[in-house]
């Protein structure tokens, strides 16, 4: 009887904690392991009511009975919830209640209380058995759980353990014999299904680690897409003025390109397009200019929407006569381009100014010079 408190106590304690870490951490499968649990401290709290008051049949003895099956019952729900997302319905609720009926059977049977556990020993361990192989799948999912491996352990442990009481019973119902160490089986199965609770606690933590982590992958992912959004225009997928301000910040990312050529790029006749055409075409000819850039500028050329029709070009190690040649290429092959599969082509004509520079700290400077460039430029075409 003392062992059996110490186990009730046990198991109670467990139960306790299973209900605390269920308040934190929502999950299916630890619903239906903390049910598990309940379920078997009511069912060891009848059996110490029985023993108390000498009853070797009656109600306590059935929720003994069915505690203990319901215990195994969800335990496999837990476990198979954890391995495939599968829950609980009422179709599968009815498959406890040929259990209820073997529970009453052997509560109200009027036979040595040896000849009714190995029948009772016996199906808790195909309960364990199903619960080890409800877990099959998850172990080829997270080979490496450590609370996995300590509950598949528990579960092939307590299997084995209600089997050999299976084997032992029948021995001593058979030769009428006693064996003194069944007097303390209650604390070889507390031991065991401390292991099993143990193991369920660390699984659930486990897994609240694995969310956590990729929770906060998603949020880095997310993060870089709004800081490359937040760099990018959208209509060109050019860089914009807050990338060029950020880098600038960072010069070392220039040091190894620190001379070169600016170019400010304008679009002469932007708004006779959107006057005629609308300003869907009018959008069409900017990405159409940003296109046309992009072929004559290298990978580790930087290419900046700098305006509504203005675009920034940092060409680097590279002369101002190349830079010339390159964008009077461009220029020449936008003269006769369709747009957004206008019937008749739009000429487009860009005004640019090129200035180069020597360092890092002389970008800004030379842009400046280049943007007054392209402005003259711009005034002698018109002139």
């Amino acid at each position: 009887m003392t062992w059996l408190i110490v186990q009730c106590v046990g198991v109670l304690l467990i139960t306790i904690l299973s209900i605390l870490v269920a308040r934190s951490v929502r999950r299916t499968f630890l619903d239906y392991w903390t049910v598990a649990w309940v379920c078997l401290s009511l069912s060891l709290v009848s059996l110490a009511i029985s023993i108390r008051f000498y009853a070797q049949e009656g109600f306590s003895l059935i929720f003994y009975f069915l505690g203990e099956y319901a215990f195994g019952y969800f335990f496999i729900a837990g476990c198979r919830n954890y391995a495939t997302g599968g829950r609980l319905t009422r179709r599968h609720l009815s498959a406890l209640i040929p259990f209820g009926l073997l529970a009453v059977v052997l509560a109200m049977t009027k036979s040595d209380f040896n000849r009714r556990f190995i029948i009772h020993a016996a199906v808790l361990t195909g309960f364990f058995i199903g619960a080890l192989i409800a877990l099959k799948p998850a172990r080829g999912q997270h080979p490496r759980s450590l609370g996995l491996r300590v509950m598949a352990v528990a579960l092939l442990l307590l299997a084995l353990d209600f089997m050999h009481y299976v084997a032992v019973l029948s021995y001593i119902v058979w030769n009428d014999q006693q064996l003194q160490y069944l007097r303390f089986t209650a604390v070889f199965d507390l031991i065991l299904e401390t292991l099993l609770g143990f193991g369920a606690v660390m699984l659930v933590l486990e897994d609240a680690r694995h969310e956590v982590e990729a929770t906060n992958r998603e949020l880095v992912a997310a993060r870089d897409r709004l800081e490359i959004l937040a760099r990018m225009d959208p209509l060109t997928e050019a860089l914009n003025r807050h990338a060029f301000h950020s880098l600038f910040e960072t010069k070392e990312e220039f040091y190894d390109n620190s001379s070169g050529c600016a170019v400010v790029i304008d679009i002469d006749n932007l708004k006779p397009i959107n006057d005629r055409y609308g300003h869907t075409v009018g959008d069409a000819a900017i990405r159409e200019v940003a296109r046309r850039i992009r072929s004559v500028i290298r990978a580790d050329d930087l290419l900046f929407r700098w305006g509504g029709d203005e675009f920034l070009i940092l060409f680097f190690n590279m002369k101002k006569d190349e830079a010339h040649k390159r964008i009077e290429k461009m220029n020449a092959a936008l003269n006769s381009i369709q747009l957004n599969d206008h019937s008749s082509t739009i000429p487009l004509v860009v005004s640019y100014g090129v200035e180069s520079f020597s360092a890092v700290n002389q970008i800004e400077q030379a842009i400046d010079k280049a943007d007054s460039a392209m402005y003259a430029n711009k005034h002698s075409r018109k002139a």
